[in-house]
Formats: structure tokens, C-alpha cells, sequence
């Protein structure tokens, strides 16, 4: 009991170390840190690393991880640019030891060139099991391969044309329709939560053929609840020591106890939504329409060797459903939330959006046509280049990590142990000069743009990393960059849209970038003169 009540004051380490967190952890910290010593034995061999100044002894950057979770990717970011490219070790006790990449060279290194030597690692799969369970996103070899393949026949160009495109722009008018709303009843708007609610929408519609019905909820849809919350938990297990978060999740106290009511709230959500496609799938309307996620799967199934002798699992389904509707809900919800912040801050982007579309889409502009087409988007390439401009600074997933198979020396001559991470700080890297040049932390869409050929430069996914690269690539990245290309042109095009107090807009600890709080914005009616 006594060890109970103990965990149970450590529950949020966001906020000042308790005093008996501190305590334990260093009693605690030389045992950890013999045991890693053990295990690492060649310590000498990471001389090549860089050591954050504020490096402590015994406890490393341990209390920095634990107080710096309300600006872990700017902390990150800090550390980055005193390296200047070096790679550095961070090291905390309770969890392996991390050594952060940064450059161009060294993300190819990890995610091409030793792919294989670089996998997600049961540390990492066994971090986010609970709620992504052998889903895509926390599965290695075989698992993964599979999934990766199955999935891959969702997002056919084919498909992307001819059914997702008509899901997008039916949604986009229902988004811009209650945004409409808002302005002329003079009424700010949390336009990250309505995001989310128009991206879960398209996506369900898109993904498994159903409808969530929460656009014009009154209430909050309690998957979205439990999924923000899920995600942030399961990030904190990154940062905090494992026995401390393994302690709590044993005797379900604190921030473990709620997570593991989240996921049953997400599984029973996610069983209904598999009910619902089983249902849909035995109709002839079904038959004759396209694919989806659910189908896709149980198609492979029924045609695999184990149908034969019945050994269907329901949790397989349940984990490409969860990971697949993060996937299709997060990145477009948070980079659209990100995408107006910026355009807030520089209005001349949203001038020179309306501009293009007046000379390339006048139709649009005019009322004409409601939603603009895949076709009518693939014109406007100041567009892009100021969707892919916003995605870079604020990429969806903004810390990656792989756990390294085995000993690997990186192209630069960087050791990387086995047993170590390899981290990736996204939202740092795509801030570095040495990678973007000397304005690399500003938003500027003309970057992207061939000043000789007023066409888009094709950049490696290497350097601009918002969507993964190598063999993990997004799978659903053209549909994302679709989605958000529909959205904002539908929305410019009747709306002005004004972040309000956007100097104190920041992001929230999760395993993706969600807006902390509230995005609160100002909506007022706009026509094309």
C-alpha cells in the first residue's frame, strides 16, 4: 500500500518533481545506471557524441525529460542547434540510451540505407502495445510488412480520384457551412476541434464506409476524448523511467489507471465500427462499391491459409482500425490547425493563394462550383508549396525513434550501438539552417517553388520529413496532402479565417502535434472582387 500511494503522487510529471520522485530516483538511478553500464560496457566507444551541457551525474538528462514535457520539441530544438549537426546522447535512467540525428545524411542512414539494422524494437512496440497493439505502427518485420501491403490497395490513385475525393469535398462544405455559421453570429470557434471532427468524419466514410455523425455534435464524440488522452499518456512513457509508468500501469493508479479506461472506451467505438462494416459488407451496394479498410483485410483473410482452419482474431482488426484512424484523423486535423496559424502570422500567403486560384480556378472563386476537384488542386501550386511549407515546421509525428539491431557505424563515421535508440526530433530537424538554410525557421511557401520555372522543386523525403521516408513511408500521404489542398482552397475561397492571439498558440506533449488547448478563431464572410 505504502508503494501504491507513492506511485500515485507521481502521476503527472509535467508538473514540479515531488520530493519523493526525486528521492527515489536517485536511490534507484545507480542501480539503474549499473545495470546500463552492464549492458553497455564499451562506454568509451561514444566519444563521437556530443553531451548536452546540462548533463547532471548519475541521473543524466533524467530530470530534464521529466520537467520539460510542456516544450519537449523546442528543449530539443535548443540542444540541436548547440550541436550544429553533432550527433548527442541523451541518457536517462530507466530507459536506453538515445542518440540524436539530425541531419539529412544521417536520417537516410536510418531509414534506407540500414533499414533492416533499424526497426521499431520491441522497447518501442511494447511502449505503445496498449493502444496500438500489432497494429502498423508498432509492428516490425512480417506483421508489419503484411499490414503495410494490404493497406497499400486503399490508396490507389484510382481510388484517390474517383471515391476519396467525393468524401473530402462533401464534408469540406459541411465544415465550411458551420464555420459560415460561427461568423456571421459573431461567434470565435475552436477550429482544431472542429478539424478533427471533419478529418475522423472523412476518414471513417473513406476508410470502413461509415458515418461517426460528430460535425455538428453537440457534445464530443468520447473517441476523441479518450484518443488525445491515450496518445499523450502513451508519449509520457517515452520520457518518464519505465518502472515508474510499468508500476503505475500494474496497480492502475494515476495517468495508466485512465489510460487503460480510454482504451476500452476506443475498443468498444472500434468494435462498432467493424460491426457496422461487416454489416455494410453483406450488401450488394457494398459489392459494387469501393474498397475499405475492413474489407481489404477480411478479403485477404478469407483467402489465406488460416481461414481454412478458423483462427480469425478479432484483435487483429481492432489493431489496423485503431492505427489506421490515427493515421487518417491526426496528420491532416493538426496540419490543417497549424496550416492557418501560419497564414495568420503572414497574410500575404493567403493573398497570394486567392490570387492563383482567381487566375487557375475562377469557377471556384466565383461560386460557381462549391468544392474544387483532385484535378482542379494539382493546378495550384502555390498551394502546395504553402501546405508542404506549414507540414514541414510542424510535421505530424515530431520525435521519432528506431531501436538499433546492432552495432552501426552511419555514413559521418557516428557509432550507433545495438540496444540504443536512434531519435529523429522532427520538429528540430526541420528548423535547422544546415538542412533549410539560414531562414529555415520561418514560413516561407516560396521555397518550395523553381524561381526559372515557377514549378515545384522536388525535395527528397529525407530532408523534408513530415511523412516519414524510405520503406515506412505514409501510406495515406497523397490522401493527406489531397485533403488539406480541398479544405484550405474551399474554405479561402468564401471565408477569411483569423487566428486569434496566435503568439500564444503552442503544441501539446503527444505522439503526434496536436494545438494545446483551444485554437480559437475568428470567422468573417470573404468575396472574390
Amino acid at each position: 500500500m505504502v508503494f501504491q500511494s507513492l506511485v500515485g503522487k507521481l502521476s503527472d510529471v509535467s508538473a514540479a518533481i515531488e520530493p519523493t520522485y526525486a528521492v527515489c530516483g536517485l536511490l534507484l538511478a545507480p542501480v539503474a545506471l549499473a545495470l546500463m553500464r552492464s549492458k553497455f560496457p564499451a562506454l568509451e566507444d561514444q566519444k563521437l557524441l556530443g553531451v548536452p551541457p546540462s548533463t547532471k551525474p548519475i541521473v543524466n538528462n533524467t530530470v530534464e525529460f521529466a520537467t520539460r514535457t510542456d516544450d519537449f520539441h523546442d528543449w530539443l530544438l535548443s540542444l540541436c542547434e548547440h550541436f550544429q549537426g553533432q550527433p548527442f546522447l541523451l541518457r536517462t535512467v530507466g530507459q536506453p540510451d538515445m542518440v540524436v540525428l539530425y541531419t539529412t545524411e544521417a536520417v537516410e542512414d536510418v531509414f534506407k540505407t540500414h533499414f533492416e539494422r533499424f526497426p521499431k524494437g520491441k522497447y518501442q512496440c511494447d511502449t505503445m502495445r496498449d493502444m496500438l497493439g500489432n497494429g502498423i505502427f508498432a509492428s516490425d518485420g512480417a506483421t508489419w510488412s503484411h499490414q503495410r501491403k494490404v493497406g497499400s490497395n486503399l490508396f490507389t490513385a484510382r481510388t484517390l480520384r474517383d471515391t476519396m475525393t467525393q468524401s473530402i469535398r462533401k464534408h469540406a462544405v459541411v465544415l465550411r457551412r458551420i464555420l459560415h455559421e460561427a461568423g456571421t453570429q459573431d461567434k470565435t470557434i475552436d477550429i482544431f476541434k472542429l478539424f478533427n471532427r471533419f478529418t475522423i468524419e472523412a476518414f471513417s466514410e473513406i476508410g470502413f464506409g461509415i458515418e461517426m455523425k460528430s460535425m455538428e455534435a453537440e457534445e464530443e464524440h468520447p473517441f476523441q476524448t479518450a484518443f488525445d488522452r491515450v496518445q499523450r499518456t502513451v508519449m509520457l512513457r517515452f520520457v518518464r523511467p519505465a518502472w515508474f509508468w510499468r508500476s503505475q500501469r500494474v496497480l492502475q493508479v494515476g495517468a495508466e489507471r485512465q489510460l487503460r479506461e480510454d482504451v476500452e472506451t476506443i475498443d468498444r467505438i472500434v468494435l462498432d465500427i467493424i460491426a457496422q462494416s461487416f454489416k455494410l459488407r453483406q450488401t450488394n451496394e457494398h459489392r459494387n462499391g469501393p474498397a475499405d479498410i475492413v474489407s481489404l483485410f477480411l478479403d485477404q483473410y478469407e483467402n489465406s491459409p488460416e481461414s481454412k482452419n478458423g483462427d480469425f482474431d478479432p484483435q487483429y482488426l481492432r489493431d489496423i482500425v485503431v492505427n489506421f484512424l490515427i493515421a487518417g484523423r491526426d496528420t491532416t486535423a493538426q496540419a490543417l490547425s497549424w496550416f492557418f496559424l501560419n497564414v495568420t502570422k503572414h497574410p500575404h500567403v493567403v493573398t497570394k493563394i486567392r490570387a492563383e486560384m482567381k487566375e487557375l480556378l475562377p469557377e471556384l472563386m466565383a461560386g460557381t462550383i462549391d468544392t474544387p476537384t483532385m484535378e482542379h488542386v494539382q493546378r495550384l501550386t502555390y498551394l502546395e508549396a504553402a501546405v508542404k511549407e506549414s507540414l514541414r515546421l510542424y510535421p505530424a509525428v515530431p520525435f521519432t525513434v528506431k531501436w538499433t539491431k546492432e552495432d552501426v557505424v552511419l555514413s559521418d563515421g557516428t557509432l550507433v550501438r545495438k540496444g540504443q535508440l536512434a531519435a529523429i526530433p522532427s520538429y528540430a530537424y526541420s528548423r535547422m539552417q544546415h538542412v533549410w538554410g539560414p531562414d529555415a525557421a520561418t514560413y516561407n511557401p516560396g521555397r518550395w517553388i523553381d524561381p526559372a520555372t515557377g514549378k515545384l522543386i522536388n525535395v527528397s523525403a529525407f530532408k523534408f520529413f513530415a511523412f516519414n521516408a524510405g520503406p515506412r513511408t505514409c501510406l495515406g500521404m497523397n490522401l493527406a496532402l489531397l485533403e488539406m489542398k480541398i479544405v484550405v482552397a474551399s474554405l479561402l475561397s468564401r471565408l477569411n479565417i483569423e487566428v486569434i492571439e496566435p503568439e500564444k498558440v503552442t503544441y501539446d506533449l503527444s505522439l503526434t502535434l496536436p494545438v494545446r488547448g483551444e485554437l480559437l478563431t475568428r470567422i468573417t464572410p470573404y468575396k472574390a472582387e
